[in-house]
C-alpha cells in the first residue's frame, strides 16, 4: 500500500493529522506523540544466588554410593563410580569456595558430597591395599 492512502492499519491519518508509529512504543492519545523515549523494556528481575557445584557434587556422591552398592546386580555401575567420584570431589570443592563467597549458601551439601566422594577413594585405597596382600602372601 501507498503510504497516506484510506483503509491502512492507522486508519485515515491523513485526513485526521495522526500518523503511525512504528517503532513499538505506546502513543500518548491522539496527538502523535511517543508516550517513551525508547522501546519497552521489563523490569529487572532479581536472581537467586545459587551454587550448582555443591548440589552437584552431593549428587555425584549419591550416585557413587548408589553404583558401589548396585555393582554386584548391575555390573556397568561399577564402571561408572570411579568418574563420579573423581566429578564429586572437584565440584565440591568447587562448591565450598563458592559457598564462602556466597555467605555460607549449600555448604552442608559440599561437605557431604565431599565425605560421600572421599570415603570412596577411601574404599578404593583399601580394595587396592588388599589385593596387594594378598598377592604378596600368595594366596
Amino acid at each position: 500500500m501507498e503510504e497516506g492512502k484510506e483503509g491502512e492499519w492507522w486508519g485515515d491519518s491523513e485526513n485526521s493529522g495522526t500518523q503511525g508509529v512504528l517503532t513499538g512504543t505506546p502513543s500518548q492519545g491522539g496527538s502523535g506523540e511517543q508516550g517513551q523515549s525508547g522501546p519497552y523494556v521489563q523490569p529487572m528481575m532479581m536472581m537467586q544466588p545459587s551454587n550448582d557445584e555443591a548440589t552437584w557434587s552431593m549428587v555425584m556422591g549419591l550416585l557413587t554410593w548408589f553404583s558401589h552398592i548396585s555393582s554386584p546386580f548391575l555390573c556397568f555401575t561399577g564402571c561408572i563410580a570411579p568418574f563420579s567420584t573423581i566429578g564429586g570431589v572437584i565440584l565440591g570443592h568447587l562448591g565450598l569456595r563458592k559457598a564462602s563467597e556466597l555467605n555460607g549458601l549449600n555448604k552442608g551439601m559440599a561437605i557431604a558430597g565431599l565425605i560421600m566422594n572421599y570415603l570412596s577413594i577411601g574404599l578404593y585405597g583399601l580394595l587396592v591395599a588388599g589385593f596387594g596382600l594378598i598377592g604378596s602372601a600368595g594366596l
